[in-house]
């Protein structure tokens, strides 16, 4: 019998990381650790979760670690790394940006890792205060450090620029989820995120003012309580939810999922990333409305699985008034887009694990 190999997953989260994780289970363990808000671990095995922990929340230690450039995340990390692999040698260790691609260097250093592959999910444009400015180029300077150590670079987004600072970089294509949900009654419409005014909630609450739709807000922030008495009196607040199932039972209700930014020019942080909102969406047969600002979005009209817009008050609530009237055409257009782009998924992991799993 083979050995069985070791795969580790370095994550944060909203990129649908636990449906990622069981796409690679197919090639070994899988160790998926996710940090941001909440820190959690699973363990995959052929397909079938075997290990589902506690979630940890993060939240009062995000400024000190933002203070010290993510030496909380680097230290949590290599610490999750070294309990949930049972002492064993990570195969391939699967690292986002700059704070994870430090631990897993580290581990990699001291043997405890054969193979590290840097994931970019995003990019920050030196934009804002002298200190907002100073802070994000000293990232990008790490980011860059780690990338040129990598054995390999996989980014979300061909626009992201620190991937060239390591020739063995690919797009990747990350596999969106289904939840086998039927069309049934849809009559809601939903929202995933850590609200900020780029989101244009305060548009969408105008719009479900107008309409007898209500409004389901899953995530929150400052700015959220800041607004959250402008919304309309039936919206629903479901706070930061993590879990795939809950989720699912919100988004499962909806006939559009709302992902507009205002900024869509390379200044936005969005533009540079992939947009994780919609993954969560289509894993519910969920069409969104949304406007153009990740690469990823080209494939929105081009599929006819949502509305690209202007940010715009009218053209919006044209989009989701279209997407009520034709939700079953939206539905069985993302069952069809979801399979050509998981086929695509499922080719690109086969054909880079042979080479990163070759002894």
């Amino acid at each position: 019998m083979k050995p069985v190999k070791q795969i580790v997953m370095l994550q944060g989260m909203g990129n649908n990381e636990r449906g990622w994780a069981r796409l690679m289970s197919d090639f070994g363990r899988v160790v998926l650790i996710q940090q941001g808000m909440i820190q959690h671990v699973e363990i995959w095995e052929n397909r079938q979760c075997v290990f589902n922990g506690a979630e940890t929340n993060l939240v009062r230690s995000l400024k000190l670690d933002q203070m010290t450039f993510s030496l909380l995340t680097i230290l949590r990390s290599i610490a999750c790394c070294c309990r949930f692999t049972r002492g064993e040698t990570i195969d391939v260790l699967i690292a986002a940006n700059y704070s994870m691609g430090l631990a897993a260097l580290l581990l990699r250093l001291f043997g405890k890792a054969r193979k590290v592959v840097v994931l970019l999910s995003d990019f920050l444009p030196p934009r804002g205060s002298f200190m907002v400015r100073l802070h994000r180029g000293l990232t990008t300077a790490m980011t860059r450090f780690v990338v040129r150590h990598a054995n390999e670079v996989w980014t979300f987004s061909p626009r992201i620029p620190t991937a060239a600072t390591n020739p063995r970089n690919f797009v990747v294509p990350i596999c969106i989820d289904d939840n086998h949900m039927p069309p049934g009654e849809r009559d809601e419409i939903g929202y995933i995120g850590c609200p900020t005014p780029d989101h244009a909630l305060d548009v969408l609450f105008e719009i479900c003012q107008r309409h007898p739709f209500r409004l389901n807000i899953i995530g929150d922030s400052a700015y959220l309580q800041s607004i959250k008495h402008l919304a309309p009196p039936h919206t629903v607040f479901h706070g930061m939810l993590n879990e795939p199932a809950k989720i699912n039972k919100v988004l499962s209700r909806c006939f559009c999922g709302y992902a507009v930014y205002r900024d869509t020019s390379p200044q936005s942080y969005s533009y540079f990333g992939i947009p994780s909102k919609t993954f969560y969406c289509f894993a519910s047969n969920t069409p969104v409305v949304t406007s153009n600002t990740a690469h990823f979005t080209q494939n929105i009209e081009k599929f006819g699985i949502g509305r690209v817009v202007n940010p715009a008050l009218e053209e919006i609530e044209k989009a989701v008034l279209d997407l009520k009237e034709q939700f079953p055409i939206f539905y069985e257009a993302i069952n069809r887009f979801r399979e050509i782009w998981n086929a695509k998924a499922e080719q690109f992991h086969r054909e880079r694990l042979a080479v990163l799993l070759e002894k």
